[in-house]
């Protein structure tokens, strides 16, 4: 049975979701303050976490590296914000969707259960001594250091290295990855890209994703421990 934590101070809301969940056989418990949800996250890891952007004056989505530096479960933010700006700022911090409320409880349920398979379906993808890790989406160093990355850095560099040497498209990518239409001037892609080289901290970095003119990234495989 997968476990999911619910952080939401709408007590109606978050009652009437905790149904939902355990009418569709997911246990779930909820907070309704971000204090709360972190002293949780110490001695409990949720198979998946569904956040609401604002848990009274605190914007969560400002508060997402704290979140990330005790779960690399999958957030799902529960929100009335329609900001496109937010929604990148957010995946490019570390969350991994936005659901607008009000949202059904089928689609809702719908939407989680995606997110829980494509964890655990991703088995760990060779790559030397470097270990990528789906279930719990993280990269592993060849000294068994975990990397840190977001969560839009890591969904990059697994949908990267399922096809090695293969390039793709941008457009691809963005959808995937940052969950919107590619524009041309859009630089996110090769932010994220940028920022994953630099957090591998090794020689050889840069060789890891490159640039094909024309056509997007490609993974080249890690170097050499």
């Amino acid at each position: 049975m997968h476990s999911l934590l619910i952080v939401e101070d709408d007590a109606i809301l978050a009652g009437e979701l905790l149904e939902t969940f355990a009418d569709h056989g997911m246990a779930a418990r909820s907070v309704d303050k971000w204090p709360a949800a972190l002293k949780m996250l110490e001695d409990w890891q949720p198979d998946l976490i569904i956040l609401d952007q604002r848990l009274g004056a605190v914007d969560t989505l400002l508060m997402l590296p704290a979140l990330r530096a005790l779960t690399a479960a999958p957030v799902l933010f529960l929100t009335g914000n329609r900001s496109e700006a937010d929604r990148v700022i957010g995946l490019e911090l570390g969350a991994d969707d936005f659901l607008l409320k009000p949202i059904a409880g089928r689609e809702l349920v719908a939407r989680v259960r995606a997110h829980l398979r494509r964890t655990v379906r991703r088995e760990a993808v060779p790559a030397g001594e470097w270990r990528i890790a789906p279930s719990e989406r993280r990269l592993y160093r060849p000294d068994r250091s975990a990397v840190p990355l977001t969560a839009a850095e890591f969904t990059l560099l697994a949908l990267l290295a399922e096809r090695p040497g293969t390039p793709v498209d941008r457009e691809v990518l963005t959808q995937q990855v940052l969950r919107r239409p590619y524009r041309a001037e859009d630089r996110s892609l090769d932010n994220l890209v940028h920022q994953i080289r630099r957090k591998l901290g090794c020689r050889g970095a840069g060789e890891v994703i490159v640039a094909i003119r024309n056509q997007g990234y490609a993974f080249n495989g890690f170097p050499e421990a």
